[in-house]
């Protein structure tokens, strides 16, 4: 893993950014992402931006044709789906994703090109930080996650959070596009074949930085998690389809652990002891793993018949 060089370059010697955005039924976010990455101060004659509506029946299009951009229907569903999509579409020499629900900061896309002057840098992850949360949803979300793209550069092997990532076009032609059957967890599976056969080094890239609005109400904490839980599985299935070890999903007895702590703190708050945010930790934390149990097991069955 590398860390962005120092750069000297001018602006007609910065390389040419596609900056896809795949978005759904994003009518209370889209603007803002969009506004936001029109604000960055890369060169606007080196990058294009392309939102892909993947079937969107809200009034996203509406709101994405009153922006300069480029606007790309993608009726088949699945983020993959857009995502490849938007690559099939764009011309820049780099491509780089953000997610509809993010919002980039002014030297976002400057950042996220930097490392890419070493040659041998073949993809870069920005740093991910949380919006200030106003629910206890949000506040989970950011307390369970905390710094998740450096998390990411910590797993074995490490892998970019496409919600701020970038690849070389020519390492994505090498490798292949984002997998249709991951509906979930494209970013891990795409990071696992980077990894295995791209031949170049995965960069973090500290100041190109988007910032995250989650989930706001707990029943979209729960299906968020569900989902990631879900594609867990899948990319669990592939692997072990591909040689690897079995991957195991949650046990019961963790769930069952879980649930217990929500009761003791429950008691101990009803005796006058602990304090009340023990209690919002603890039932997120039963809400995850119930979502985790069920969704990795969900994921590794429909990998099997997959793969």
């Amino acid at each position: 893993m590398a860390r962005a060089p120092d750069s000297d370059r001018t602006p007609d010697d910065q390389p040419s950014v596609s900056v896809i955005v795949p978005v759904r039924d994003g009518e209370s976010t889209i603007a803002d992402c969009i506004d936001a990455i029109l604000a960055t101060d890369y060169p606007a004659d080196r990058r294009e931006i392309l939102v892909v509506d993947n079937a969107s029946t809200d009034g996203t299009a509406v709101l994405v044709h009153s922006k300069q951009v480029r606007y790309l229907r993608e009726p088949r569903r699945g983020v993959s789906n857009a995502r490849n999509r938007g690559i099939a579409e764009s011309t820049g020499e780099i491509l780089a994703f953000v997610d509809a629900d993010c919002l980039v900061e002014p030297q976002w896309l400057t950042e996220l090109m930097r490392p890419f002057e070493d040659p041998e840098i073949g993809s870069v992850g920005g740093d991910l930080r949380h919006l200030p949360p106003t629910t206890a949803a949000q506040r989970q979300s950011a307390r369970l996650l905390g710094n998740w793209q450096r998390f990411a550069f910590t797993s074995n092997p490490a892998y970019p959070i496409t919600a701020n990532a970038a690849y070389r076009r020519d390492v994505l032609e090498r490798i292949g596009n984002f997998d249709p059957h991951m509906t979930r967890a494209q970013d891990v599976e795409l990071g696992l074949r980077f990894q295995e056969r791209s031949g170049r080094r995965l960069a973090y890239a500290e100041n190109a930085t988007a910032r995250h609005r989650n989930r706001s109400t707990q029943l979209g904490f729960f299906r968020q998690q569900l989902g990631w839980a879900y594609g867990a599985g899948l990319v669990g299935a592939k692997f072990e389809a591909m040689g690897g070890n079995p991957v195991k999903p949650p046990r019961s007895r963790e769930v069952r652990r879980t649930a217990r702590g929500l009761g003791i703190v429950i008691w101990a708050r009803l005796r006058g002891r602990g304090r009340a945010e023990w209690i919002e930790d603890a039932w997120f934390d039963l809400l995850r793993q119930v979502a985790w149990w069920i969704g990795a097991r969900a994921g590794l069955r429909k990998g099997a018949r997959i793969w």
